[in-house]
């Protein structure tokens, strides 16, 4: 059975659509399924931002030891603790960036969006280096606001998480449009942009560095790492919104032997948001089959020079 019919064998046991790439860097050999179809790139979506903030850096466009004062109109619902800190503090641009990889922060994200220049000028920077799949037109601010209802949107942020745990969140709204008006991508296309950053074509020696460092940091590790063997290093970033689970990034095997691995899912997450238990396991289920996908992956090219 070759690669790509264990992958889809996989997706379908679980019940999941998929768009998954593979890209061994060392022999060049690529594998995909659906890997052209574009996804909402949910929270790995700040792959492009790290990227377009290392370019920033080595331009010397910004410094990562400047300092942005954090204020509450900064702070994002989602994952991250900035928004648990009080308005004043002033997190390095290092400090953001590492937030807003290694535990997804929503609101170090969007401070690193309004310093990087905006959103238009992360996508320009994607389009620009040849990656035309890859769109991102919003923050995490914005996108999480088209989950809600029009009636709900100016609520304060504690009672828009109050109204969250009493209804579902729009499912057919514009947050998991798979068009460019929203933040997507396909998995080849996420693969391209890591193996740019990968071969230093992007930005070389320290600064290419810097953004390995920071994607290897990587605290969420429940995806396509969760069934590598201890020790295994896997550069990469996670994303979720509502029924799309994604993670993409480098599993480095060893020193000479590197395989690049998108996987994009989203599989109906509405008849469980009211159902914890039933919800807790159907995203089990969802995880382990791309902790199946990466192991797949990782047991073709172990052995590979």
């Amino acid at each position: 059975m070759s690669l790509a019919e264990t992958i889809a064998g996989i997706a379908e046991t679980a019940d999941i659509h998929v768009g998954v790439a593979v890209w061994h860097i060392e022999s060049g050999q690529q594998v995909d399924v659906n890997g052209d179809e574009p996804f909402p790139m949910a929270s790995t979506f700040k792959i492009p931002i790290l990227a377009t903030a290392c370019r920033q850096l080595a331009r010397g466009e910004i410094s990562l030891d400047t300092r942005v004062p954090l204020n509450d109109e900064d702070k994002s619902l989602g994952s991250g603790i900035l928004p648990y800190f009080e308005s004043g503090l002033q997190p390095t641009v290092r400090d953001l960036l590492t937030l807003m990889i290694i535990i997804s922060d929503n609101t170090a994200t969007d401070m690193m969006v309004e310093a990087l220049g905006g959103a238009a000028v992360i996508e320009g920077y994607m389009h620009e280096i040849g990656l035309d799949d890859i769109y991102f037109k919003h923050n995490c601010k914005q996108l999480l606001r088209y989950l809600f209802p029009d009636e709900v949107l100016d609520l304060p942020l504690e009672e828009l998480i109050a109204w969250s745990a009493k209804h579902d969140i729009l499912r057919d709204g514009l947050a998991f449009s798979k068009g460019p008006e929203n933040n997507v991508c396909s998995a080849k296309a996420m693969n391209k942009l890591l193996h740019k950053i990968y071969n230093g074509e992007l930005f070389a020696g320290d600064v290419r560095e810097i953004a390995i460092d920071i994607l290897l940091k990587q605290q969420f590790n429940l995806r396509l790492s969760r069934f590598l063997p201890p020790g295994v290093k896997v550069a990469h970033k996670t994303g979720t919104i509502g029924g799309i689970r994604n993670d993409s990034g480098i599993i480095i095997i060893d020193d000479s032997n590197h395989v690049i691995l998108t996987i994009f899912t989203e599989w109906d997450e509405a008849p469980y948001w009211d159902k914890p238990a039933a919800h807790h396991q159907r995203v089990f289920e969802v995880e382990s089959a791309m902790g199946e996908i990466g192991r797949a992956v990782y047991d073709v090219f172990q052995s590979q020079d």
